[in-house]
């Protein structure tokens, strides 16, 4: 184990833009160090991670930038909101971004008379390419993150109501303590 898991921090997957010939290069990445699967699953916001899969194909964009397009998927163990028993769920997201040197960035916000500031949605938005890298783990990351279900359920859990006449008012003990002398 190194350092850097030792501290519970992120695993990192680098790839330079040197690294990337003009045709593309494609990464593959199915297995996951006990270590990098704790720090992925503590990430995401889940109890752990059964499988994972990311498949991209890196590219060159524009000529200073780096592309990445593909899939991640992971099988996550999380907490039944119902039962709080573990319960498995696949994700499957399919990965679309791109990098270019932060003075290269195009500004995303133009000024509208009537609304203020908005968003030009035909503006590419590309994300900053720090280092002149990227990080593979920092986008599967990202893309599973937005995908987990954040109240995830077991198929059979079901949720029992109370019944409405043996239900006790919260306010009951309250009532109780204000006529106490």
């Amino acid at each position: 184990m190194t350092a850097q898991h030792a501290a519970g921090s992120l695993p990192r997957w680098p790839v330079r833009i040197q690294e990337v010939p003009a045709g593309g290069r494609h990464v593959r990445r199915d297995r996951l160090q006990p270590a990098d699967s704790a720090a992925l699953a503590a990430a995401i916001g889940v109890e752990a991670i059964e499988a994972f899969l990311l498949d991209v194909e890196i590219r060159p964009h524009h000529g200073d930038g780096l592309a990445v397009t593909g899939r991640v998927q992971a099988r996550v163990v999380q907490t039944c909101v119902v039962s709080l028993e573990p319960v498995s769920n696949v994700i499957e997201e399919e990965v679309e971004a791109s990098y270019r040197p932060v003075d290269k960035l195009k500004p995303h916000l133009v000024h509208d008379e009537e609304d203020g500031l908005a968003i030009d949605a035909s503006v590419a938005a590309d994300d900053p390419l720090i280092g002149n890298e990227i990080d593979l783990a920092a986008i599967a990351i990202e893309f599973l993150a937005l995908a987990v279900d954040p109240y995830p359920r077991r198929p059979d859990a079901t949720f029992e109501t109370p019944q409405a006449g043996n239900a006790v008012s919260p306010f009951a003990g309250l009532a109780k303590l204000k006529r106490e002398p």
